[in-house]
């Protein structure tokens, strides 16, 4: 605020400089010829004039006669610049001192006034005299303010009415927005009480915010919510979601199953989602010892692929201990250093077969479908670190396309410095 109004200030001084020293000029009585000698001026200018024509003259622009004919009208021009009128600046009266006072006086209030004024109706009105006033204003559930304005008229309308479902129902949802996921899941668990337990909506909501403030655990009360609001709506998606993510985190991998499995019925085929989820499917079929069907398998490969068989050349064979960890990947020739792809095993694994592909990416934005140009690598990592340590064993392959790197050969040869 500070710095707006320093601009502004030193911008109508500006202006102030240019228009108040003419007027205090001529209430001083300062005629022109005070403030300039224009008749040695114009000595320079003629002077000037008569050389350029004598330049013309040597190089034969001008004849000799047109020459004189120039000459003299110049002479003649100078000496009534000079001497025409020989009239001398009136004096200021003291009427004029008065008036011209009074007009400096006018200028120096009126300029500042005017400025702010007219900035103020044409301009950015009050937001531009007050920039601090000027933030957006988030929109709450269609209403102006900030979110967090919005919730504290929210709070005071449910103290007022406590019945109000939908309400505390804005209040939750504003609650988690604001990540405050305690105090979201607190008021879910009371909206939903208001409901006696039968939105299924709202119990999945609870389930979320009740796991994002215990670390995104979904274990224990959370799980059950999300099995309540399943018996509700069973081809509840986010419901479906947060089951598959409790079984998972706990080891039911045949829970996780079938909640994926479900989901991908409810999924248009060949949509993002669905092929994340056949490959969610393939990882845990694959997790569980079982057979990955056949057009989940081909889904969970499709896209780019990239194969080859890693060795360790003999002349490293004792630098390297059967457990170390074996890192094989491959990331962009150009761009980020993060892996496309990798996958992790150890040294008692080598020789080893490999294939990297899409299903691999640990980005969905950063797969090895997206780039042209890659670089593959093998390293053994001794101290486990994705990141390369002085003495693991490494090799890394010249950038390739994609569409080559089938087949390859992977010999680790080199000693990390």
């Amino acid at each position: 605020m500070m710095v707006f109004w320093l601009i502004a200030v030193l911008l109508i001084a500006v202006t102030l400089l240019f228009l108040l020293p003419p007027l205090i000029q001529k209430l001083r009585g300062e005629s022109d010829e005070d403030v300039f000698d224009r008749d040695e001026l114009n000595a320079v200018i003629f002077k000037d004039q008569v050389t350029e024509l004598e330049r013309d003259l040597s190089v034969g622009i001008v004849s000799e006669e047109q020459f004189e004919t120039a000459k003299h009208d110049l002479e003649r021009g100078f000496l009534q610049d000079n001497h025409g009128d020989g009239e001398e600046s009136a004096p200021v009266s003291q009427t004029d001192r008065v008036v011209g006072r009074s007009a400096a006086v006018v200028i120096t209030v009126l300029v500042p006034i005017l400025a702010v004024s007219i900035y103020n109706m044409l301009g950015s009105g009050k937001a531009g005299l007050h920039p601090e006033d000027a933030r957006p204003q988030v929109q709450a559930e269609g209403h102006e303010g900030t979110l967090e304005e919005q919730v504290r008229k929210l709070q005071d309308h449910l103290q007022q009415n406590p019945d109000d479902v939908e309400g505390w129902g804005m209040l939750a949802r504003s609650y988690y927005f604001l990540k405050q996921y305690g105090a979201a899941a607190e008021t879910f668990a009371r909206v939903s009480a208001l409901q006696q337990d039968s939105n299924a909506e709202l119990l999945a909501d609870y389930a979320d915010a009740l796991a994002m403030a215990n670390g995104r655990n979904m274990a224990g009360r959370p799980y059950e919510l999300v099995k309540k609001a399943l018996e509700i709506e069973p081809r509840l998606q986010k419901a479906l979601w947060l089951a598959g993510t409790a079984t998972y985190q706990s080891g039911s991998f045949e829970d996780t199953l079938g909640y994926w499995k479900r989901l991908l019925e409810i999924f248009p085929k060949g949509s993002e989602n669905y092929l994340q989820m056949q490959k969610n499917i393939a990882e845990i079929q694959q997790k569980l010892g079982l057979p990955v069907d056949t057009e989940i398998q081909t889904a969970a490969v499709s896209g780019a692929s990239i194969s080859g068989v890693v060795r360790l050349d003999e002349s490293l064979m004792l630098d390297a201990s059967i457990d170390d960890i074996l890192f094989v990947y491959a990331r962009a020739a150009d761009g980020p250093r993060m892996p496309l792809a990798i996958v992790r095993k150890t040294v008692k694994d080598l020789p080893l077969e490999f294939t990297l592909d899409d299903s691999m990416a640990m980005n969905p934005a950063m797969k090895l479908s997206n780039f042209q140009q890659v670089v593959v690598g093998a390293r053994i990592s001794k101290s486990g670190n994705a990141i390369p340590q002085p003495g693991d064993l490494q090799v890394v392959s010249q950038p390739m396309g994609i569409d080559g790197a089938q087949g390859l050969e992977l010999v680790i040869n080199e000693v990390v410095q």
